[in-house]
């Protein structure tokens, strides 16, 4: 038996173990991402110890209360792993803690089993037998995958579209797996994936990390090059803004007052920013805006409502745009031409 668990974990432990190595080391992650991250690998390795003794206690001849306890435990964890991914890819983490709730009462359930046969419970001769909320843990999970594919698709309006992709293959090997779980009482499957998915949402945001501007997440000046020579005939548009009298909100209030504008106007770029344009921190106070597949009327509408939006906070600034209409001009002209006039506006402000 013990050459079947060591098939079944190998993989999964091996991935969880050189993980938790490169999240002890790697200290470039808040504390709070770190944390997460072990959290979920040290619930993944105890899953793994939770499903071995229970797959154990399958070959006995007569039921046990350590399988009914190890059963709770599986069921427990199972949910609890992806909805740590879910915490991780949550912007806002405190709001976030309302999907603890779901998590709470399976848990409540699972362990019921101890004195209730509602959840589940076993024959005389340790078959398992499954009870009227038998399916609930599976439930679970898949409401946890459900709310996993809407963080997915809310990360394509500031990703990379291929991102999006592998993490939806993630939430597909997800649903798979629980339900070959659920179904067919395969084991190890949402273990290995849980360890596949951590490993992988670790790379992604390693990634974030070196491609985004920690302060305000726009993409950053090397991306903004990358992004325009990678789809330059796909490009439709290019905005540049600059935020106004950063130097006056820096002398008279102080740095933290000047980082407040800088990410004010980053917040209200994003808060507008349709699917298809990329938001750049490309200097101090500068952004750049690149519009792929959008005509030149919906580049206009986007600046109206950056500039509607900026003009509910206390802060301002210059806005210049330019439309490609000749996929033979080189990109340094175009940016050079939005540059122009944004100059040009910032010049009409302080002339007003």
């Amino acid at each position: 038996m013990w050459k079947e668990l060591l098939m079944i974990n190998y993989a999964t432990l091996t991935m969880i173990i050189c993980l938790m190595i490169f999240i002890v080391t790697n200290t470039y992650f808040h504390k709070n991402v770190r944390m997460l991250f072990l959290t979920a690998c040290l619930m993944t390795v105890g899953l793994m110890i939770v499903d071995s003794v229970e797959y154990w206690t399958q070959s006995l001849a007569y039921p046990t209360t350590l399988r009914i306890w190890m059963s709770a435990f599986g069921y427990s964890l199972r949910p609890a792993v992806i909805c740590i991914v879910l915490q991780l890819l949550s912007k806002d983490r405190k709001r976030a803690r309302w999907l603890a709730i779901p998590l709470i009462f399976n848990t409540l359930l699972a362990f019921s089993a101890l004195f209730t046969d509602i959840a589940y419970s076993y024959s005389a001769d340790n078959q398992f037998v499954r009870g009227p909320l038998g399916y609930f843990a599976y439930v679970t999970c898949a409401f946890y995958l459900m709310m996993l594919l809407y963080y997915t698709v809310r990360m394509y309006t500031f990703f990379d579209i291929s991102e999006t992709y592998i993490a939806v293959a993630v939430v597909v090997m997800f649903f798979i797996a629980t339900a070959l779980e659920a179904i067919h009482k395969c084991e190890g499957l949402i273990n290995a994936t849980g360890a596949v998915a951590l490993v992988f949402y670790y790379l992604y945001l390693n990634t974030q990390m070196f491609m985004r501007d920690t302060m305000t997440n726009a993409l950053n000046r090397r991306c903004f090059y990358l992004d325009a020579q990678k789809n330059r005939l796909h490009l439709g548009g290019v905005i540049s803004i600059d935020l106004n009298d950063l130097k006056k909100w820096n002398d008279e209030y102080g740095h933290a007052k000047g980082d407040e504008a800088i990410c004010t106007l980053s917040r209200c770029i994003f808060k507008v920013l349709p699917r298809g344009c990329h938001l750049y921190r490309t200097g101090g106070d500068e952004f750049m805006v690149l519009c792929f597949e959008k005509n030149e009327s919906e580049v206009h509408t986007l600046v109206k409502a950056i500039q509607e939006e900026v003009k509910m906070t206390p802060f301002s600034c210059a806005i210049g745009m330019t439309y490609d209409t000749d996929k033979e001009v080189d990109f340094q002209k175009l940016c050079a031409r939005a540059d122009k006039e944004m100059y040009e506006n910032k010049f009409k402000m302080k002339n007003l």
